[in-house]
């Protein structure tokens, strides 16, 4: 009784042996081993085209299911259908594996202890043309130049920024690298640092930003020789001043403008009788004016009738 109790477990343990044996045939046969399958078994896996599987047999092996989030393009929630839709194995996950840091990726925060790992860039504006000599008294191509100023109350660095020109051959100038353009400043570049042509019948100038931004443009007509085009009181203006590396300065418009102040200062300081006085006064003292005439006459009148009597009564007299 004993021995066949003993035959029966032995032939329940072998058919049990075999049943384990013959499911890890069944699921190694539906399984997709990601470090052995061809490329044709690997596109059958979802999120993974024939693009990523080049790309999964490029990285192999893997250790586990995990790192294939070095793929581009999986991340953590693709990753979850991988696994979900039970395809994809690793045979050797049940191995130790070594430990490597997890690398970020596009879908996954870029963080690190220290902070963000990058940060997105951002450009100012208030950098703009401000003086330009396109018909030099010299020879164009050595005394062209260009003048930027840095509104702003900070430096700015300019490197990836670029000016280009809109008429005839385009030209674009990049700036390099360390450029930097102090606060309230200004920076001159030559046209052999360019090598934009300013063409003396028109031409125009754009200054671009790394992110494609316009941030300052200018256009002119023809160019008298000699004089730069200059930004003054938010309008460009030619002038005989030339002001390179320096703000920018018109004897004309600053006439105007302290005359006209000074009129007015001396409008506003006078009582209202005695602008009526400087105005009758002003009325007067015009010769074309009747009162003006009136008041030379009368006297000049009187003068001559006094010589006369004078000269009767002299004349009696002596008769």
């Amino acid at each position: 009784m004993i021995n066949l109790s003993r035959a029966l477990l032995f032939i329940l343990f072998c058919l049990g042996t075999a049943g384990i044996f013959l499911a890890n045939l069944v699921f190694a046969a539906e399984k997709i081993d990601i470090n052995t399958a061809p490329i044709e078994d690997l596109i059958k896996i979802i999120h993974i085209g024939e693009t990523r599987a080049a790309e999964l047999i490029s990285l192999r092996p893997f250790f586990s299911l995990d790192e294939l989030t070095k793929i581009k393009g999986i991340g953590k929630e693709r990753l979850k259908d991988i696994k979900e839709q039970g395809l994809a194995w690793v045979a050797s996950e049940s191995q130790p594996q070594p430990q490597l840091e997890p690398e970020p990726t596009l879908q996954e925060e870029s963080q690190t202890e220290s902070g963000p790992l990058t940060s997105p860039l951002s450009y100012p504006d208030g950098i703009i043309f401000s003086e330009i000599l396109p018909s030099p008294e010299g020879a164009d191509e050595t005394e062209e130049w260009v003048e930027i100023f840095n509104q702003n109350n900070f430096e700015v660095l300019l490197p990836g920024w670029k000016i280009t020109d809109t008429t005839g051959k385009i030209t674009t100038y990049t700036f390099p690298e360390k450029t930097k353009i102090s606060s309230g400043g200004f920076l001159v570049l030559s046209r052999p640092t360019t090598k934009i042509t300013l063409n003396n019948d028109g031409d125009g100038l754009k200054l671009i930003r790394p992110d494609g931004k316009i941030v300052s443009e200018i256009a002119y007509e023809k160019a008298p020789l000699g004089q730069s085009y200059n930004f003054i009181n938010s309008s460009w203006s030619w002038s005989n001043n030339l002001t390179p590396g320096a703000e920018n300065f018109s004897p004309f418009l600053q006439a105007e403008e302290k005359m006209g102040t000074e009129s007015l200062k001396d409008s506003l300081s006078q009582p209202e009788e005695k602008r009526k006085l400087a105005a009758i006064g002003e009325q007067i003292s015009k010769p074309s004016n009747p009162l003006f005439i009136l008041l030379i006459a009368l006297p000049l009148a009187f003068f001559s009738g006094a010589i006369i009597l004078f000269l009767k009564k002299r004349l009696k007299a002596q008769i």
